[in-house]
């Protein structure tokens, strides 16, 4: 029985030499610094599906397209007193039984505030779906490049991206109705 015990000691030495080894080197990377935080980025909850009908009817055989935003990612970097940001958005488009043009159009919001929730900046881009063949469903993804000048003592924590469909009333309404 002594003799198993030393056959186990320097193995259990062994061991622990190499978890203090790892555990000084993962201190030494920890003690760099973290990179600047990124803005956070929100998907607004009444404004990130939009349904559009033909004409005034609100029937399923009505719907010339849904679409969604399924995903935003957003990534940062930093250059002086500025925050450089990488939005790219995923959209999921599905062809509705009243489109005859094989295409769904419509645009999206990307706004920036201050965590006062303040605009800062407002912008609104196109996006064009076509369905292709017999296609019903497509994915399209944007990216959008947008560059926050930093007030004095602030970083990208400090800020918030907004992105959402721009909705009329009837489609903020219809939203809320057929809440998922």
């Amino acid at each position: 029985m002594t003799s198993d015990r030393r056959f186990r000691t320097p193995g259990r030495c062994l061991l622990l030499a190499v978890l203090a080894v790892a555990g000084l080197l993962s201190a030494c990377a920890s003690e760099e610094a973290a990179p600047p935080p990124c803005p956070v980025v929100v998907l607004a909850k009444d404004a990130g599906r939009l349904t559009r009908f033909e004409g005034s009817g609100r029937d399923l055989t009505d719907v010339l397209f849904e679409t969604t935003i399924r995903n935003a990612d957003l990534s940062c970097e930093y250059d002086d007193n500025k925050v450089e940001t990488y939005l790219r958005l995923l959209f999921a488009t599905t062809r509705g039984p009243a489109d005859t043009t094989r295409e769904a159009r419509f645009n999206y919001i990307v706004a920036i505030t201050d965590r006062d929730q303040n605009i800062l900046a407002r912008e609104e881009f196109d996006l064009t779906a076509e369905f292709p063949g017999n296609r019903t469903e497509i994915l399209l993804i944007d990216e959008i490049d947008q560059i926050i000048p930093l007030a004095e003592g602030k970083n990208g924590a400090d800020y918030v991206v907004y992105v959402a469909f721009n909705l009329s009333r009837d489609e903020v309404d219809y939203n809320r109705r057929t809440a998922r």
